[in-house]
């Protein structure tokens, strides 16, 4: 263990573990080998991959999904569990984990790393690594990768909050356009500042009519980008009549987005600016804003019953989520200069036979294509996988 990490309370010097890379022939970008230690179940395991889809395949509980938030680690963020970095640890693990991972990325060897440490306050924090140089800023990895998950909570997507639903739009805007993760971040930091200011009653005009600038300019911007991944979703869904998922009507609906549709992004800044000001009191007393890009919502709509996904049944709902993710798949070979990673998991479960075989059919034609894709996805049976093949199967 201490080829990986330092003593107790270990630093910035953590050095990460880096495995033999080994040619691939016939792809270009992937990832080829990810190495877990004292991460979830792991106490220390490498897994080398060699194909664009990889079917990991075991019991439930036998590490699975913690193979998939592993990989979900080199996107910014907390990964596809959102959970605290200290709980990502194994249980009675002395040192914190490690993950760390060989891509060739345009048939360039590019080892990343990240792991769990602890500032001298002990406040736990993340530490990254991109071809052994360290990473401060997280959203640097998303002008490496894209990274996309659908999970099991996710079947409830239509039934939850709104943040809900512009967390998974997010999550594809990202994948495109590197930026729009550092908006976001700005935007959230502003949005906190302004409501600190508000809370503590400090009327400084200046000082707030610059922040609310600031939420204007990336405030729209994020509901551009936002609505045409939206729209760019609905135009890239098949139109053969006999895909037995559901066709969809998507839109971003919310005050901003209305905006979007019908004035010009220097008029709506103004516009937003001047909400912001006339609100200060009511923010002030209710805290947060009541207007900005954080209250957009996803809307979609169920075309052959013409129905919205609020009022379809929850296997309608589940359909509706994988035919977006169908037509992300089939956006993404337009996006070709950064490798995708896709993360499926337990999503066959949720499938009929023919659902399956359409959506394995699907994969292989966008990949047949050239599409910049590697997908990961997790069952309890190699039978599910039968329809895929050619592919990785890793039994666990």
């Amino acid at each position: 263990m201490q080829e990986f990490f330092r003593p107790v309370g270990f630093s910035c010097k953590l050095c990460f573990m880096h495995t033999p890379l080994f040619s691939l022939s016939n792809q270009s970008s992937l990832l080829q080998t990810l190495t877990l230690v004292n991460f979830r179940n792991y106490s220390h395991r490498t897994f080398e991959f060699h194909d664009s889809i990889v079917a990991l395949v075991g019991d439930n509980g036998v590490g699975k999904t913690n193979i998939l938030e592993a990989i979900s680690l080199f996107s910014s963020g907390r990964g596809l569990k959102s959970t605290k970095l200290s709980e990502m640890k194994m249980l009675h693990a002395l040192e914190g984990w490690v993950v760390s991972a060989n891509f060739s990325l345009g048939g360039t060897p590019i080892p990343f790393g990240t792991a769990l440490d602890y500032s001298p306050s002990g406040t736990e924090r993340r530490l990254i690594r991109i071809n052994q140089v360290p990473v401060k800023n997280q959203s640097t990895l998303t002008e490496w990768l894209n990274i996309v998950w659908v999970t099991p909570p996710m079947a409830r997507l239509f039934q939850e909050g709104g943040s809900i639903r512009r967390k998974f739009i997010d999550r594809m805007v990202m994948a495109l356009n590197p930026s729009h993760t550092e908006r976001l971040n700005r935007y959230e930091h502003y949005l906190r500042e302004r409501s600190q200011l508000l809370r503590q009653g400090i009327q400084d005009d200046q000082w707030l009519a610059s922040i609310e600038q600031r939420l204007s300019e990336d405030g729209v911007a994020i509901s551009i980008a936002r609505s045409q991944l939206v729209r760019q979703l609905t135009e890239a869904q098949s139109n053969d009549f006999d895909s037995p998922f559901p066709r969809f009507f998507a839109q971003m609906d919310g005050e901003i987005d209305q905006w979007c549709r019908d004035r010009t992004a220097l008029d709506i800044e103004d516009k937003i600016r001047h909400e912001l000001r006339q609100s200060r009191h009511q923010d002030a007393l209710t805290g947060g804003a009541t207007i900005g890009a954080h209250r957009s919502n996803l809307a979609v709509t169920h075309l052959g019953k013409h129905m919205p996904s609020v009022l379809c049944s929850t296997g309608e709902q589940k359909m509706l989520l994988h035919a977006m993710t169908l037509a992300f798949i089939r956006l993404l070979d337009s996006y070709r200069d950064r490798l995708t990673l896709l993360l499926l998991d337990d999503v066959i479960a949720h499938l009929d036979y023919e659902h399956r075989a359409y959506l394995f059919q699907e994969i292989r034609t966008i990949l047949a294509q050239g599409a910049n894709i590697q997908i990961f996805m997790t069952g309890t049976s190699m039978e599910e996988f039968l329809d895929i093949q050619p592919a990785q199967i890793i039994q666990l």
